[in-house]
């Protein structure tokens, strides 16, 4: 059986920024991108989409880790060069949003070859990217980078994420929206998102808010069991960060970060911090009414789980 190896890598440190969709990534990894060596983020979702696939058992094991180095190795050299870096002016991972511009603008007339090569494993970066919903795969990546893989797991309030989502219509847009990414699976000839696997026909049965929680109530328990699935060791490479604290209590999160990440701040991460709105004031009052839509909408069932969500939200991850 042909095993595959890659002995000489690129890249050492990978930061995933992960998390449900909606819960804040996009807040927090411009902040990170102004600390010292930290490389722009990047929103590369094959990464996720080859732990899905070894997750089903669609890949073998050796030949998932071998992809996610191969790559990452690929997209910090284009990062290096400017190459597929995103230049758009309005999106948050643009290189106009990054606190460090102009260092992508200069890349853009480096000469490609051995000479980046070796600025790469002479600077040693830290590469970022954003993952959705990678912590109960996190097994794969952390063997993918043994030492210097590291994840922020950024978790939120079960009822803004919930009603964020029915705000993006996701009870509805998942494998029938094509501009919708994330893997589906094939139920008696129809299509369900892979969070609905083991449930498939009564996802197809219910309302889009029930759905909706039973998606997340299935990520959010599977997630932290994976956590707490890991050796002492495992754990300290992953950073779990609830929102609501972030954005109140920002400039203590960013020290722990930079600390976390084996880096330190910059004199742009305070307007880097500044740019994303933070530290800010929590609206409860918001909260209230965000509960009677979902209780309007959701039925008695599902409001239960997203009770079990609430309650399991406010115990620390161990």
């Amino acid at each position: 059986m042909i095993e595959f190896y890659r002995p000489k890598n690129l890249l050492s440190n990978f930061v995933l920024v992960n998390g449900t969709a909606r819960c804040g990534k996009s807040l927090i990894s411009p902040i990170i991108a102004s600390f010292e060596n930290v490389e722009i983020e990047r929103m590369e979702g094959i990464f996720d989409f080859i732990s899905v696939s070894y997750y089903f058992g669609k890949i073998e094991r050796n030949c998932a880790i071998n992809m996610l180095r191969t790559l990452a190795d690929e997209f910090v050299y284009a990062s290096y060069l400017s190459r597929d870096t995103n230049f758009r002016w309005s999106d948050h991972s643009s290189v106009f949003k990054s606190p460090n511009r102009m260092k992508y603008f200069r890349r853009l007339f480096d000469k490609e070859g051995e000479e980046t090569v070796e600025r790469i494993l002479q600077e040693n970066p830290i590469y970022q990217n954003q993952g959705h919903d990678q912590m109960r795969f996190v097994d794969l990546l952390l063997d993918a980078w043994p030492e210097t893989f590291r994840m922020i797991e950024i978790i939120r309030d079960p009822v803004d994420l919930i009603d964020a989502w029915r705000r993006r219509n996701w009870g509805t847009r998942y494998c029938t929206d094509p501009m919708v990414l994330t893997p589906c699976i094939k139920f008696n000839e129809q299509a369900v998102p892979f969070y609905a696997n083991g449930w498939a026909k009564e996802y197809l049965e219910i309302s889009p808010m029930d759905r909706i929680i039973k998606m997340l109530h299935g990520l959010q328990i599977a997630n932290r069991a994976a956590y707490e699935a890991l050796t002492d060791s495992n754990k300290k490479q992953i950073k779990v960060i609830r929102f609501e604290d972030f954005v109140v209590d920002t400039y203590n999160y960013i020290e722990q970060l930079a600390s976390f990440l084996q880096t330190k701040t910059t004199k742009t991460t305070k307007a880097a911090i500044h740019k994303q709105g933070c530290p800010r004031t929590q609206k409860t009052d918001k909260r209230q009414m965000k509960l009677e839509i979902i209780n309007k909408e959701a039925t008695a069932p599902y409001l239960e789980l997203m009770d079990e969500m609430i309650e399991d939200y406010k115990t620390d991850w161990i």
